[in-house]
């Protein structure tokens, strides 16, 4: 259904309309809704060996509770659908994290994530990563423009 959503709002933006037509965004949010209740049930009471509930029965609690979070794209077009850009801005450290267990320290962590917000940054904005590197190491560092209020 989200991927419905997706190819709708994308759909709406190419042809200039500002929102989903309602009918098509009430049709999705009633399947979703479906479809977050019948996992809530079918994992509620079922056998985990963790602590605690179901993952299953998490997510699906998750899911309904936070839903106006979820379809929040379907309704302001500037919000976008995932958060892959998020996740991968942890996917570095994590995996460091998991090959290693840990971090030598604290600071090591921090001066890695400033240099790859840098790095993510400078190609968000079209600059190439060698020569965003090559401009802080010659004292002059790209930034961003900053927008006019």
């Amino acid at each position: 259904m989200l991927r419905e959503a997706a190819a709708a709002v994308t759909e709406a933006l190419a042809a200039d309309r500002g929102q989903l037509d309602p009918d098509l965004l009430t049709g999705l949010r009633e399947r979703y809704d479906t479809a977050v209740e019948w996992g809530r049930l079918t994992n509620r009471c079922r056998d985990w060996d963790g602590d605690g509930n179901h993952p299953g029965y998490t997510l699906a609690r998750r899911l309904a509770a936070k839903a106006e979070q979820v379809w929040l794209f379907t309704r302001n077009f500037a919000v976008p659908w995932t958060n892959n850009a998020a996740e991968q801005a942890l996917r570095g450290p994590k995996r460091h994290q998991a090959v290693s267990g840990y971090w030598h320290t604290l600071t090591t962590l921090r001066r890695y994530c400033r240099v790859r917000s840098y790095l993510v940054s400078a190609h968000n904005h079209g600059l190439r990563a060698i020569d965003a590197i090559h401009a802080a190491l010659v004292g002059d560092p790209w930034l961003p423009t900053p927008v006019a209020a």
